[in-house]
């Protein structure tokens, strides 16, 4: 019961952990660049490219297992 729970609930826990780390290159880029506007963009996109590093294997998962659900067939859980 609780592989399930951890699993359904995955998806939310990386999609909150993707919105912190943008808000977080913001504020940083904010801080950096002496309070401009520019620093935060700057920040943003930085954390975004880092977003796409990190969690982009586990957002494509995340997509397999969706689809596989779908389908009718859940994955094996380990």
């Amino acid at each position: 019961m609780l592989i399930r729970f951890v699993a359904s609930s995955f998806e939310t826990l990386i999609e909150v952990a993707m919105w912190l780390v943008l808000l977080i290159g913001a504020i940083q880029g904010y801080a950096l660049g002496r309070g401009s506007l520019i620093g935060a963009l700057v920040g943003v996109v930085l954390a975004l490219i880092f977003d796409v590093v990190v969690f982009g294997t586990l957002v494509v998962l995340l997509d397999i297992r969706n689809e596989l659900k779908k389908l009718g067939r859940t994955p094996p859980v380990a």
